[in-house]
């Protein structure tokens, strides 16, 4: 794997990236308060099989690239810098594959759903589609899947973001070897502010309704990860049109690229597999 700094609306972002240059693009978008390092299991092979695989660390998570302002990280922001990013390595207006985890996986979406010509596959690990939770909130699972995420209540506030992002550390249940970058990225109180700025951004925008996404789309979802009600989870399928798949991670949690890579890297292949012409 090489580092890299991309140059995209007017801000530097560093990634890491694997692959040949000439390969089909391949984004892969990380979650929160993790880094472009949570894909350091599957770049690699990506690679092999073929791809410019390259996950970009997002707004708020590098130097470069940390605008101020809370209304600088609702969803449309990341999906504006992803597509830019896109531009930049990938050709104009070229479509791309793409792949999302956690708050990722929510940018992923909504990017999927609003600019169906650029994105050539989904895969989501996590969060489903939007819209899934518009749904649920309908029925008898709205109180579960509150409850679900009611942690967001202390993740928005202002002074906690240390205390939460180191027991969010501890609840990862990895080895320091897979933490320590994360600490390092997110040591500064100033990083650690931007970052938190996704939840309380997420008042500003988080009642839109999306398009379903219409290309082959894979979606994983880890029960264990403690924030997505199986009714919300089995909602999703309702807002993919085109080629889809579920898949349930029954062992591993919110961090199913480190804590299960090998079955997360294997769905990943096996779904650009079946559905990338190119491939």
């Amino acid at each position: 794997m090489d580092q890299l700094n991309i140059a995209a609306r007017g801000m530097t972002f560093t990634a890491l990236t694997d692959g040949p240059d000439d390969g089909p693009l391949l984004l892969a978008l990380h979650g929160l308060p993790r880094t472009s390092w949570e894909w350091h299991h599957q770049l690699p092979k990506l690679a092999e099989a073929g791809y410019r695989a390259v996950a970009p660390d997002m707004r708020g998570y590098c130097p470069g690239a940390r605008p101020d302002g809370v209304e600088a990280y609702v969803a449309d922001e990341f999906v504006a810098d992803i597509l830019a990013i896109a531009d930049e390595l990938g050709g104009i207006g070229k479509p791309f594959h793409l792949m999302g985890t956690s708050i990722g996986a929510i940018v992923a979406w909504c990017l999927a759903a609003e600019n169906p010509e650029r994105v050539a596959t989904l895969a989501c690990i996590n969060i489903p589609h939007p819209n899934a939770f518009t749904e649920i909130a309908t029925t008898a699972g709205a109180e579960e899947q509150r409850q679900k995420m009611s942690y967001m209540q202390n993740s928005r506030k202002e002074g906690n973001e240390s205390a939460t992002f180191q027991r969010t550390l501890k609840n990862m249940g990895l080895p320091e070897v897979e933490t320590n970058p994360y600490r390092d990225a997110l040591s500064g109180e100033q990083a650690r502010q931007s970052v938190y700025n996704w939840y309380r951004a997420l008042p500003l925008w988080s009642n839109r309704s999306f398009p379903p996404v219409t290309m082959p789309t894979l979606f994983m979802w880890p029960p264990n990860a403690g924030n997505v009600a199986r009714g919300t989870a089995e909602a999703n399928a309702q807002f993919v049109e085109g080629p889809y798949q579920f898949e349930v991670l029954e062992h591993a949690k919110n961090f199913a690229l480190q804590l299960e890579p090998e079955r997360t890297t294997d769905l990943l292949l096996s779904h650009l597999a079946a559905h990338d012409k190119d491939a």
